[in-house]
């Protein structure tokens, strides 16, 4: 996890001028050493002054409780701030903090903004999230089972794991739509390639449903997947349905990503 903070903080820092980035690198050294007296006295006056990448630190701090006791409004201060510099990662954090009600009322129209500002900016889990608020919540955000599936789609395109079992789900389930068993077994096949054991598990279910013809076209999706040989058409993504085969959900735990 730290790993993943420390990345995104010295792509942040690339911005910033040259005596505020010996700061911010500094307060990145004594986070990633667990001093975080020492990153937060860093980073306090340089998010003060709107250095995003030290907003977004400060954010982390509150909102995880190091080196400063857990503050989930002081969180949602300072992600805001970055957030409204157009930082996609603070938005995505905004989204998941409106979404949850984390030092804010609960507020999933709210968080559903965000999600989208940051999904537009290529956050793949924004997207995923996005796209089941989509799907699934009617109550909060209009179903739109089309948008739902285009924001899954480009949340898989980047790998999100969850995002291409989630396809499988609904490409196999067929609910209100025709059912597309090789787009299912495409989705499943790189999830499982990735290690999510339960699009495995459905997959071999999946299999035993299929013909040798249909394995066959699903295989050779699986081995053209990458590079310029996607299929745009799966952007339709085949069945839209909220009904997935047995042991795989759709839904997604909203939490907070590595660094933001």
């Amino acid at each position: 996890m730290h790993n993943l903070i420390i990345v995104t903080l010295t792509l942040l820092c690339c911005v910033a001028v040259a005596s505020a980035r010996a700061d911010f690198e500094d307060g990145i050294a004594a986070f990633q050493q667990g001093s975080y007296d020492t990153a937060f006295e860093e980073w306090r006056p340089l998010a003060e002054e709107g250095h995003i990448g030290a907003q977004i630190g400060l954010g982390l701090m509150y909102a995880t409780g190091k080196g400063v006791l857990e503050d989930d409004v002081e969180a949602e201060k300072w992600y805001r701030l970055a957030a409204e510099q157009g930082n996609a990662l603070a938005q995505y954090n905004l989204g998941v903090i409106y979404r949850n009600g984390r030092g804010v009322a609960r507020d999933p129209v709210e968080g559903a903004k965000w999600y989208r500002l940051a999904a537009e900016q290529g956050v793949a889990a924004a997207q995923f999230n996005l796209g089941n608020m989509l799907y699934e919540e009617g109550e909060w955000v209009a179903e739109n089972y089309v948008e739902a599936i285009r924001w899954y789609v480009e949340a898989a395109e980047q790998g999100l794991v969850v995002a291409q079992a989630a396809l499988g789900s609904i490409n196999a389930g067929g609910v209100g739509v025709p059912k597309n068993y090789v787009t299912a077994y495409l989705w499943w096949s790189l999830a499982t390639a990735q290690g999510h054991k339960i699009a495995a598990k459905n997959l071999d279910i999946l299999m035993s449903q299929m013909t040798m013809d249909e394995i066959a076209e699903g295989a050779r999706l699986v081995n053209n997947w990458g590079g310029g040989n996607r299929n745009k058409n799966l952007r339709l993504g085949g069945a839209f349905t909220k009904d997935p085969v047995p042991a795989c959900s759709v839904r997604i735990c909203y939490r907070f990503l590595p660094f933001t």
